[in-house]
């Protein structure tokens, strides 16, 4: 948020684990941003609860900051909100088994899937210079 300020752009911060308050927030600024208010940054804190890739196991995070970060995931959140307002859980264990299945199926595809061409490495690349960008 400091720095879209030092750029001159307006920036609201957020409970990013809070996903009606995230909802609330974006359509606040989306509805200003059509009403021709300008650029507006939306700056949602959240903690990553996994490595930045499938290998890292984090093991230089604190246990108990990671048990803290897990207590407002926002699914869960999300998931004990609908329910206290009288959603149907067994409802959000179908979508949530449907979503799994789905993914499961992608990943599948994808490892029955051929290798792509070597000679298309370099196709579709973005440059902003003239000829080959390497």
């Amino acid at each position: 948020a400091a720095r879209a300020a030092s750029l001159g752009l307006q920036a609201v911060q957020v409970d990013g684990n809070d996903v009606m308050a995230v909802f609330q927030q974006a359509g606040e600024l989306v509805t200003h941003i059509r009403q021709g208010g300008g650029p507006r940054l939306l700056h949602a804190h959240t903690y990553r609860v996994k490595g930045h890739v499938s290998v890292d196991l984090a093991a230089y995070r604190d246990p108990a900051e990671l048990e803290a970060a897990l207590k407002t995931d926002p699914m869960r959140r999300a998931r004990e909100a609908f329910v206290t307002a009288g959603g149907d859980s067994a409802q959000l264990d179908r979508i949530e088994a449907e979503a799994d299945a789905e993914v499961a199926q992608s990943m599948r595809d994808a490892d029955a899937a051929p290798w792509p061409d070597p000679a298309t490495a370099y196709t579709d690349i973005q440059t902003t210079g003239e000829g080959q960008w390497f």
